[in-house]
């Protein structure tokens, strides 16, 4: 006995066509997991920054062919992760950077310092002249030194090792001669060091290095 035509017709079933993961969706999540980094530094922000593209970018693709694609579930999430740790991340280094300035000083970048390119027969700018004798907080590092511990005076530098002062003519708007004051002293150190103390500025200083700081305050 066999059965009817219509009854084997609906034992069959339908052919479910074959959709492939996208793979801007996957690396959304990978991408996603490592903005965890932006925590670090500022720059570090473009890492969540791409997440957040390739993620946009999965759910358009998918949205315009949902017959060829899948993975919208992980592109909202590598969004997400992103986001949240993009989020997290600047909020941490926010709070880090508030924190770490000692009460009564006005944080330093040697931006600054810098004179203005348009204005050459300025050499030091109006923004540094504003500082005079004002407390200030700066991080910097230190020029190489031949002594190595009990140091009272040490040149300080927006960078280490190639620039600034292995050239043979150094900015001096690029360095701050810090003067230790006190019981106050240190040993060189290649590592990020942050100064507070009393701003001075003096163009005309023997040193050759127009700011000064007198330092009450290290870490």
């Amino acid at each position: 006995m066999s059965l009817p035509l219509e009854s084997a017709s609906a034992a069959v079933a339908p052919a479910v066509r074959y959709r492939a993961l996208c793979p801007s969706a996957v690396v959304s999540i990978v991408v996603g997991a490592l903005s965890i980094l932006s925590g670090l530094h500022w720059s570090l922000g473009l890492v969540p920054l791409v997440g957040i593209g390739l993620g946009w970018r999965a759910i358009q693709r998918i949205r315009l062919a949902p017959d060829e694609w899948t993975g919208l579930g992980l592109a909202r999430l590598g969004m997400g992760l992103s986001l949240g740790f993009w989020i997290v991340g600047y909020g941490w280094l926010l709070f880090s950077g508030v924190r770490e300035v000692p009460y009564g000083y006005e944080r330093v970048g040697y931006e600054a310092l810098q004179p203005d390119p348009a204005t050459p027969t300025m050499p030091i700018p109006q923004s540094a002249l504003d500082m005079q004798d004002k407390r200030v907080y700066v991080k910097g590092y230190m020029k190489p030194l031949r002594r190595q511990t009990g140091i009272k005076e040490f040149t300080l530098c927006p960078n280490n090792g190639e620039c600034p002062y292995c050239t043979p003519n150094p900015k001096p708007t690029e360095m701050i001669r810090v003067v230790l004051q006190g019981d106050l002293e240190t040993v060189y150190t290649t590592h990020l060091v942050g100064v507070g103390g009393r701003f001075h500025v003096d163009p005309s200083s023997t040193s050759g290095i127009p700011y000064s700081l007198e330092a009450d305050y290290l870490r």
